[in-house]
């Protein structure tokens, strides 16, 4: 079996890196979002699956196990997650908050 170009490989990690270090960022912004006063349990729930992704992503980057697969699942993640967290800021706490 051939081995992938050189320059598909450089875009495979840019792009993991890049979902690893937006991953940390977001829970980062989540964390202070409810320091300043923000809904609990909405932002613990949203930023739950960021907080993974972060973890298996940062593995992949210091493993040099890179995979397409992962990377487009957490890219797609993170554009859904972002079209609708507001909606389901909402609806998560009117369900599920206090």
């Amino acid at each position: 079996m051939e081995a992938e170009p050189l320059v598909f490989n450089k875009y495979l990690v840019s792009f993991t890196k890049i979902v690893s270090v937006y991953a940390f960022f977001f829970v980062l912004l989540k964390s202070i979002a409810i320091l300043r006063g923000a809904w609990l349990i909405p932002n613990l729930i949203i930023a739950l699956p960021f907080v993974l992704m972060g973890i298996l992503t940062a593995y992949t980057v210091v493993a040099k196990k890179y995979s397409w697969v992962l990377t487009i699942l957490t890219l797609v993640l993170i554009l859904v997650t972002r079209y609708y967290e507001q909606e389901w800021v909402y609806w998560l706490q009117s369900n599920y908050g206090n």
